[in-house]
């Protein structure tokens, strides 16, 4: 069974959507989404406030919650809004996608975009933290928290020779203090090749981009200039490789007054300085080169003012 976790920055007041998309397993028993207090199941002193499990066995979508001294309760179990429509739409080997808006009195769920049903919130939705996701997927490709009036989507770029696998961003800009914590692993031949991309939310424009190359065993920062061209004098390449083919790692990013602080496993790797003034950055990207697998297995935002000491400590497994 995979597990992926991924934390909030900022609170989901009503008004806001949560939306997780990945790829279904061919031969699945059933995928789990809980928006959640605490990270773990094991922890019961949190609350659930919505559990989704598609079961394809039963051929049923079950909604419930969980509240700490009561249990598991109000598991609801009906046919979605369109009769003609199957009871579970999601199908095996195939991407799936849900949209849970936060509404006034409940949450109103999408699959594959369509409108599927509601779900009545009894405990408030500020007291999600957690977008946990179990169960027969292949991968998580995108985890965005966004702002629901007006729909905003930030605009998407084409990456000349480079595929996107994976895409987050959140309804408020990276602001001093702000931790981006992405947990990771790359496989494929020798000359593979990823990176983790932080780009303005208005213009598209690649703050940071954080490259790495198996092959030169070379770890690349850099941003776009003007027309949106990389420039090789701006590339920054100092600093040890700590990075394994097939191998997880962890990653963390600092938001500094003038800089982001970058730790991988435990350790301060290094750090990038401003190269303009970071407005409005919201948006993560994930790319790869053709011959490269890479996944994400958990994203996490952070907000602390103890930055270094923080990001170090985040990036730790």
């Amino acid at each position: 069974m995979n597990i992926w976790k991924g934390k909030v920055l900022s609170e989901v007041p009503f008004g806001h959507v949560l939306i997780v998309k990945g790829k279904i397993k061919p031969n699945p028993n059933k995928i789990c989404l809980d928006l959640a207090e605490t990270s773990t199941e094991k922890d019961s002193s949190g609350v659930v406030l919505l559990k989704i499990e598609a079961n394809f066995r039963e051929n049923q979508i079950i909604r419930s919650m969980y509240h700490p001294g009561k249990g598991w309760s109000q598991e609801e179990i009906s046919k979605n809004w369109k009769k003609e429509t199957p009871k579970n739409p999601l199908v095996p080997g195939q991407s799936f996608i849900f949209r849970i808006a936060v509404l006034q009195k409940c949450f109103e769920i999408y699959v594959n975009d369509q409108l599927y049903g509601t779900f009545e919130h009894l405990e408030c939705p500020n007291k999600i933290k957690y977008v946990i996701a179990t169960g027969d997927f292949e991968k998580i490709t995108q985890f965005h928290h966004r702002c629901l009036f007006p729909l905003i989507f930030p605009k998407s770029d084409l990456m000349q020779k480079e595929k996107e696998v994976f895409q987050s961003d959140v309804p408020k800009k990276y602001e001093m203090g702000t931790i981006v914590v992405l947990e990771g692993i790359c496989r494929g031949p020798q000359n593979s090749e990823f990176s983790i991309n932080f780009l303005c939310n208005e213009t598209s424009k690649i703050f940071l981009k954080f490259l790495v190359q198996f092959e030169r065993k070379t770890v690349i920062r850099t941003s776009q200039r003007e027309q949106y061209k990389f420039n090789v004098e701006d590339e920054e390449t100092c600093g040890e490789f700590p990075f394994k083919r097939g191998k997880a790692f962890r990653i963390a990013f600092g938001w500094g007054e003038k800089a982001v602080m970058i730790a991988v496993n435990g350790r301060f790797f290094t750090y990038f300085n401003f190269p303009f003034t970071p407005f409005a950055i919201s948006t993560i990207k994930c790319c790869t080169n053709e011959v490269a697998d890479f996944a994400v297995n958990g994203l996490e935002y952070h907000s602390d003012t103890s930055l270094l000491t923080r990001v170090e400590q985040l990036s730790m497994f």
